[in-house]
């Protein structure tokens, strides 16, 4: 009987242990009715490859350190830049002079990295890298702040071309 019960508990212990097949569902396609119509929509992916995140993060720290020859290196031969109430659209030696003046208002400046994602279009002829941090600061006269940033950033053969910044200002009291 003893052997009897091992028997069919091991029967019972293999059955359980079998992979069953996964079942299938089919995919159907979107049927939403959207507001609004995109001319030519891209098919992202997250890009795998750590390159272009790497580059979006050094300009990021090349900021925080106030150091505009590591800039240099991450920037494409010339740069779109869009910030909270400017833009820039020229040459990398121009760029570099810029961000040099607007490095020099601080004092200090930290950067607390949140989030990031990487992606690519299905061709791989777009990549962006979009940040999300926060920046605390301290300016030459002594004054400290922070805002909340998101950063894209267009990479293209392994330099930076576009900078879109969008910032969240804290509320006014």
């Amino acid at each position: 009987m003893k052997q009897l019960s091992l028997l069919f508990l091991g029967i019972l212990l293999f059955a359980a242990c079998q992979n069953k097949e996964a079942e299938t569902t089919e995919v159907k396609p979107d049927s939403a009715t959207y507001p609004y119509t995109i001319k030519e929509a891209e098919k992202w992916e997250m890009n795998p490859d750590s390159k272009n995140m790497i580059i979006a993060m050094g300009v990021v720290k090349a900021f925080e350190n106030r150091d505009t020859a590591a800039l240099k290196e991450f920037i494409g031969d010339s740069i779109n830049l869009v910030v909270d109430g400017y833009e820039f659209n020229g040459l990398k030696a121009d760029f570099i002079k810029s961000a040099q003046e607007e490095m020099n208002k601080y004092k200090t400046i930290l950067i607390k990295m949140e989030d990031a994602e990487s992606v690519t279009n299905a061709d791989k002829s777009k990549q962006w890298v979009s940040l999300w941090y926060k920046q605390y600061w301290e300016d030459k006269d002594g004054k400290k702040d922070s805002v909340n940033y998101f950063n894209d950033l267009k990479i293209k053969d392994g330099k930076v071309i576009v900078w879109s910044e969008y910032v969240q200002h804290a509320m006014k009291k």
